[in-house]
């Protein structure tokens, strides 16, 4: 099949992938400001030290560790607000196309007998 019959080009990525790109890339630098932060106001030896339980880690494993977590918290929000923004109301939908009518107001007496002399208004 040419890319002139089915439409897309040639070493075009998916919608899906490029938003799986664009999630890793966010996630990844907000991963690189966190653990940049986190570790200019926290030493990673006196928390490697005091912190983990006793056991012996390196410090490159404390900063892997740090900047691991970041990148899933990270990762996890960026793929959160993609999904919100491919699954959100169509274009219009502020001007009213594509809503669903309200429903009718019913008065409850119509269902329940026992309601008919009480005053709902």
């Amino acid at each position: 099949m040419s890319p002139e019959t089915d439409g897309s080009l040639p070493g075009r990525w998916s919608r899906t992938r490029r938003d799986w790109a664009v999630c890793l890339w966010i996630a990844f630098l907000a991963a690189c400001l966190g653990a940049f932060a986190q570790f200019a106001f926290i030493d990673p030896e006196l928390l490697g030290r005091s912190w983990v339980m006793g056991w012996e880690t390196d410090l490159r494993l404390t900063y892997g560790l740090g900047f691991g977590f970041f990148f899933l918290i990270g990762l996890f929000a960026a793929r959160l607000t993609a999904f919100m923004i491919r699954t959100g109301p169509r274009s219009g939908h502020a001007r009213g196309q594509g809503r669903r009518k309200p429903p009718p107001v019913r008065d409850p007496g119509e269902l329940n007998p026992d309601l008919r002399e009480e005053q709902w208004r």
